[in-house]
């Protein structure tokens, strides 16, 4: 399979031989990319059991409502 590459190759111009370089490098970031993604999904996805959480005396705190605004960040709603 080698040898009907190189010597499909050696009959091409050199502009389409920079096309194919480039496709080869575009399937070589492909490949990383899906490996990461792969990866990244196993990772959330896994479903460790985690011990429950000590918050000690006073229990959970009480939660404030929050917005995000993407020009300004974080804020929190007053009550």
């Amino acid at each position: 399979m080698r040898k009907k590459i190189i010597d499909a190759l050696e009959e091409l111009l050199e502009e389409k031989i920079a096309e194919i370089i480039d496709f080869v490098e575009y399937l070589k970031i492909k490949e990383i990319k899906n490996k990461e993604n792969k990866e990244t999904y196993e990772w959330l996805s896994h479903d460790a059991e985690w011990p429950e959480y000590e918050w000690g005396e006073k229990g959970l705190p009480e939660c404030k409502k929050v917005k995000f605004i993407s020009e300004i960040g974080l804020l929190i709603k007053e009550a």
